[in-house]
This record gives structure tokens, C-alpha cells and sequence, in this order.
């Protein structure tokens, strides 16, 4: 669906029309339906690593900001983390945050966190602990 909406517009508009739309809207604080008030971050943050990691890229994500996205990602039920979670506990190594309950622990970077928390395998290169094969299996 956003495959055929971003394919439609850049068929109707060149890139620097795409560009001074963006813009346009980019200071803008409205959200999607039903979104909450840190989906767009989470967006942003999350979307950004699907696109920069791939290519090889160093995208660093905020520590304070990546936390508030890694909360509230844990905490959601949109995001599907309970379920994927269930008997993980993730313990952040660059910030004084952690989640979840059971034997198997994950440890690693926030960033990384985030992103297996909304279930990109990309996120398990920067973890460890006895949870991360579970995890592992979780996500694949």
C-alpha cells in the first residue's frame, strides 16, 4: 500500500517537487489515526536504521530519544513487542533503561534494541546474552 502510494507520487512529481513537499510538512505535529504521540519518532528512528544499515551507512540514533521510542515501543500493543518479548528481558549498555521479565537476557546498545523490539533482525549484530538465540528465532 505505501509501495503503490510512494511509486504513484514520484511518478507525478520530479525530485525537487518530492523534496519542498517534504519540507512543507516536516514541522507539522499531526499524526496518522490512532497514532500515538512518539509513533512518528519511533518512526523516524526505526525507518532510518531499515535504510542506512542496509547500504552500510552510520546513522546514530539519540540515546535519550531512542530510549523514549524503546519505551513506549515495549509498552504499545501496535508494535507486536509483548508478544515478541514474552520471557526477554532487554537491558540497554549505553543507558540506564531495561524491560521485561525471565531468564533470558539481551544486552546491547538502545538503537539495537529498538530495533529488535520492533522486530528487525538488524538489531541482533550489537546484542548479546543467553536470550538473543531465542530472539533470534523469534524474529526469523
Amino acid at each position: 500500500m505505501e509501495c503503490d502510494f510512494a511509486r504513484e507520487r514520484a511518478g507525478r512529481f520530479g525530485p525537487a517537487e518530492l523534496v519542498a513537499q517534504i519540507r512543507e510538512t516536516a514541522g507539522s505535529s499531526r499524526r496518522a489515526p490512532l497514532a500515538a504521540p512518539l509513533d512518528p519518532l519511533v518512526d523516524f528512528l526505526v525507518h532510518g536504521q531499515d535504510i542506512a544499515r542496509p547500504l552500510g551507512r552510520d546513522r546514530p540514533m539519540p540515546t535519550e530519544q531512542a530510549t523514549a521510542a524503546l519505551a513506549h515501543v515495549v509498552s504499545s500493543p501496535f508494535y507486536g513487542a509483548r508478544k515478541r518479548l514474552r520471557g526477554v528481558r532487554l537491558v540497554a549498555t549505553d543507558a540506564a533503561w531495561s524491560a521485561g521479565t525471565g531468564p533470558d537476557e539481551v544486552r546491547g546498545p538502545v538503537a539495537d534494541l529498538l530495533l529488535l523490539a520492533t522486530g528487525r533482525l538488524a538489531g541482533l549484530a550489537g546484542v548479546s546474552g543467553p536470550g538473543t538465540e531465542k530472539l533470534a528465532a523469534t524474529l526469523s
